[in-house]
């Protein structure tokens, strides 16, 4: 009797465990979720108030690289709203953004800077996370064009072995990387510590002539 007892308290606390242990998990993956959200959503004004300044540039010089600039700004706006939503989207998806937004950025920097890019000649069909690397293509052309010096900016991709590697290189005219990279460095640290835990490697060196970003994600 005693024995039978004790068996069905013991079930009872266990069921109790391991519904709390249950609920528990689920509470922090939804925190995760939302801290992931909130930190995307933080992303986007960051790179449209960035994007139309640099067409506000354009108008004065150039009304009509200014109209393209404002068609392809759509064609990344379009991106950020669909796909920013999902947790994953094809990588090759994620090119293109890349390649859009340098695009954009040609049109105001034609002749002056040393762009770069060089994307995998055949891009795997896998999911990644949306939006990893714009901030870092997007600080290389801020902080890394100047009007007095001669500048360049590099943008590769690679897949090898289950790893993708992306490097962000730009010239460096003075600036710390605390300058350079502000507060979308710990943006983007928080965001890959959610994702991978400590699965992937960010790198970030500078000498006196240049900045480099590597990040490897699995």
């Amino acid at each position: 009797m005693a024995l039978t007892a004790g068996l069905s308290v013991a079930i009872r606390v266990t069921g109790n465990w391991y519904r709390s242990e249950t609920e528990r998990k689920e509470l922090e993956r939804e925190h995760a979720e939302a801290e992931l959200k909130n930190l995307k959503n933080q992303l986007n004004p960051h790179f449209l108030f960035n994007t139309l300044n640099n067409i506000y540039s354009l108008i004065a010089f150039s009304p009509e690289k200014a109209q393209h600039a404002v068609h392809d700004l759509s064609r990344l706006l379009r991106y950020m709203l669909y796909e920013n939503n999902q947790t994953y989207v094809p990588f090759m998806k994620e090119i293109e953004f890349v390649n859009n937004y340098i695009a954009l950025m040609k049109l105001r920097y034609t002749g002056r800077v040393r762009i770069e890019c060089c994307m995998p000649d055949e891009v795997p069909e896998v999911q990644i996370p949306p939006l990893l690397f714009i901030s870092f293509v997007e600080n290389a052309f801020k902080h890394g064009v100047s009007y007095q010096e001669e500048s360049f900016i590099r943008v590769f991709m690679s897949v090898e072995d289950g790893r993708l590697a992306f490097r962000c290189s730009n010239s460096n005219h003075g600036r710390s990387v605390e300058q350079h990279h502000g507060i979308g460095l710990d943006n983007i640290r928080k965001r890959l510590r959610l994702l991978f835990g400590n699965d992937y490697t960010l790198s970030i060196t500078q000498d006196k002539n240049k900045f480099d970003v590597l990040l490897i994600i699995p």
